[in-house]
């Protein structure tokens, strides 16, 4: 029985949730923008209390502006993925599992979920291909 690419996403889905991999939709950059020209300026008006307090300032405001901004990693996948790029995906994780020899979702999931090994090569496979193909930024 060949391996359904849904069934496949929803239990990489599960892993980078437990994992808690986010990526950020270009807003760290401008956050860092923020933050460093707030403090500039604070300091320029008021050295080092004003460092301080335009440091705090902008990463206040940085913070507000990039609410919402940090989205799962299995958000991602589910939501915005064209199926083509999820077909692409499943390959690539199929790929990486070659050694394990999943041949069904029955063999496959309890494979995710119980091998320390299969789970990290899916884990960088899935950061690889949305990091690579997708061009966006994993958070830690």
């Amino acid at each position: 029985m060949p391996i359904n690419t849904r069934e496949l996403m929803d239990a990489v889905g599960m892993l980078t949730d437990q994992r808690n991999v986010r990526v950020t939709v270009k807003s760290s950059a401008k956050g860092a923008v923020i933050c460093g020209t707030t403090c500039f300026v604070g300091g320029l008006l008021a050295g080092p209390i004003g460092l301080a307090v335009g440091g705090t300032i902008g990463a206040v405001g940085a913070g507000m502006m990039s609410k919402g901004k940090f989205r799962s990693v299995s958000e991602i996948i589910m939501n915005e993925m064209s199926e083509r790029e999820r077909e692409q995906l499943k390959g690539r994780i199929l790929n990486a599992l070659s050694e394990f020899h999943p041949t069904d979702m029955a063999v496959l999931l309890p494979l995710i979920m119980g091998n320390a090994q299969a789970q990290q090569a899916i884990l960088s496979t899935v950061i690889s291909f949305v990091s690579n193909e997708m061009r966006m930024q994993i958070v830690d």
